[in-house]
């Protein structure tokens, strides 16, 4: 395999980390692929030091801290199945959103808990901090080529988002990027249908891998394949559910299905993160806008997530020539980034459905968003928990308003994020048209 840098910037994980702290090599032509030389400037034992430490910071988190009310709810549901059963649990509770095998799990985990002693928030946390850890390997592998990959790889495992995602919040989402990046691993070494089986099984933890399908499938040439990793991901991904959905179809499609994420924002209206920032932390107030403004922008901010959803098969459609594997990842890198800046629905966990795939994004979006989007998370559970250990209660209901630091950081992280969305989509047009008159070009001149 041999990733290659992308055009005019793009995917610019191969060259970005030798353009910030170390010249090119020799031949100085920038635009050829760096090829993995002599592991001189690094030294091994210092790469296992920092997973060493990045493991004893998710022990931290995982045995000494209570987590988010994530930690609770998801108690909450599997005590719920214990006592009603699945399909009941499902009908009594409106949120209980959660694919039938995943519940099921935690369900079998409270059950442990209740056997063992050992408490429930470690039995929750503790496979999804070492499925991180997963994550960074695999990281590593697919960026074999890459000088820097061992420190894109600590990075993303020392990353306070990675931490708090895996080890602290206490959901399943950290699983959505470990799949995805297995799925393009798979593909890197030409297993599609591998690939396939895997991108199935992500579905029976969470349903946000589906938002890497387009690009999955228009990364792989044929149509007649491209079928069959649809089928084989249709397949593998409703067959835990099959049980369920013989016994009540209504309830899993309107519940796990049908479920859309919620607008999630202090209890005096203010948001956390969307559209709703820039329309009413950044702009004006809602207060101050004007009435005949009002119904349009509720409409908006509804069904912005169809204006994003729109742009990412926009996105993949004009990225569908590029398929070097670090144009994948780009691909799946700004697929999310353009689904995080224009939906609504929002939670804090859903940044960690793609940050390992932000290193493939240009240079200048992931050394601004990582430093920017973990201040803005990691102050802000720092503010709720009231230490900077993150111990205690994550009170987000009892602050209601918060310090001017955190919303300046929140509102620089979601403009990134807005830029970020414009320059993808712009730069996906411009190349596809670069690339269209390169093709008219060779037609003209074998007329």
């Amino acid at each position: 395999m041999t990733l290659h840098p992308a055009d005019g910037g793009e995917s610019a994980i191969l060259l970005a980390w030798d353009s910030v702290t170390a010249p090119l090599e020799a031949s100085g032509d920038s635009s050829a692929p760096l090829r993995m030389t002599t592991d001189k400037w690094y030294s091994r034992s210092v790469f296992w030091l920092v997973i060493a430490l990045g493991l004893a910071f998710r022990i931290y988190l995982v045995v000494f801290t209570q987590g988010t009310q994530d930690v609770e709810i998801w108690e909450r549901h599997a005590r719920d199945v214990e006592r009603w059963g699945l399909i009941a649990y499902y009908h009594a509770d409106p949120s209980a959103n959660h694919p039938p095998f995943i519940t099921e799990v935690e369900t079998l985990l409270v059950r442990i808990s209740d056997t063992t002693g050992i408490p429930f928030r470690i039995l929750l946390r503790a496979p999804f901090a070492l499925l991180d850890l997963g994550t960074t390997f695999l990281l590593l592998l697919i960026l074999a080529e890459c000088r820097w990959r061992f420190v894109v790889a600590a990075i993303y495992w020392l990353n306070p988002l990675s931490l708090i995602f895996s080890a602290y919040h206490g959901n399943t989402d950290s699983a959505i990027a470990f799949f995805l990046m297995l799925c393009v691993w798979l593909l890197s070494k030409e297993k599609p249908l591998v690939a396939a089986v895997t991108l199935g099984l992500s579905l029976w933890i969470k349903l946000p891998t589906i938002l890497a399908l387009p690009a999955f499938c228009f990364f792989i040439p044929k149509w007649r394949e491209r079928f069959q990793f649809l089928a084989i991901v249709g397949a593998v991904g409703l067959a835990s559910y099959v049980p369920a959905l013989m016994l009540d179809p209504a309830i899993i499609w309107k519940n796990v299905f049908g479920y859309r994420a919620q607008l999630l924002h202090t209890t005096a209206g203010i948001p956390t993160w969307g559209p709703s920032v820039l329309l009413f932390s950044i702009i004006a107030p809602p207060q101050n806008w004007p009435v005949s403004f009002r119904a349009p922008v509720i409409f908006f901010l509804n069904e912005s997530w169809l204006v994003g959803l729109a742009l990412v098969l926009l996105l993949v459609w004009l990225r569908r020539a590029r398929r070097e594997i670090s144009e994948l990842g780009a691909t799946i890198g700004q697929s999310y980034v353009i689904v995080l800046a224009l939906s609504g629905g929002f939670s804090f966990q859903y940044f960690a459905w793609s940050l390992p795939f932000w290193f493939f994004l240009p240079r200048w979006f992931f050394v601004s968003a990582i430093p920017l989007v973990s201040a803005y998370v990691y102050s802000l559970y720092a503010y709720l928990c009231g230490n900077p250990w993150l111990l205690g209660f994550w009170d987000f209901s009892g602050h209601p308003y918060w310090p001017t630091s955190i919303d300046s950081l929140r509102n620089l992280a979601y403009l990134l994020f807005c830029v970020g969305t414009i320059w993808f989509v712009i730069a996906a047009v411009l190349q596809a048209r670069r690339l269209d008159g390169s093709r008219a070009d060779l037609q003209t001149g074998y007329s």
